[in-house]
C-alpha cells in the first residue's frame, strides 16, 4: 500500500507567527534538557532513563517552569522520548 503525502502552508497572523516561535523555542529547550538529563544521569551514575522516567517527572518540572503550562502536554510527553541509541 502506497502511503500519500499531504502539505499545506500556513500563513499565520504576525501574533500568531510569534506564538509559534516562541512554542518552537520552548520544545528545542525541553528536548536538549531531557538529552542532557540521559546524558548526566548515565555518565555520573550509571542509570539509564527510560521514556516513562522522564514522562512521570513532567508534573514536577511544570510546576517549576510555569511557562511550559501553556504548551499541551501530550507535546511535552512526546519530546521527552530521546533517543540516544
Amino acid at each position: 500500500m502506497q502511503t500519500r503525502r499531504i502539505t499545506y502552508r500556513l500563513y499565520p497572523s504576525a501574533k500568531s507567527e510569534r506564538k509559534l516561535h516562541w512554542a518552537r523555542k520552548m520544545h528545542c529547550d525541553l528536548y536538549n534538557a531531557a538529552m542532557a538529563n540521559r546524558r548526566t544521569q548515565y555518565q555520573r551514575f550509571g542509570h539509564s532513563v527510560d521514556y516513562f522516567e522522564q514522562q512521570n517527572s513532567l508534573p514536577a518540572f511544570k510546576k517549576v517552569w510555569p511557562e511550559y503550562k501553556e504548551l499541551g502536554s501530550h507535546t511535552l510527553r512526546s519530546l521527552s522520548h530521546v533517543d540516544l541509541g
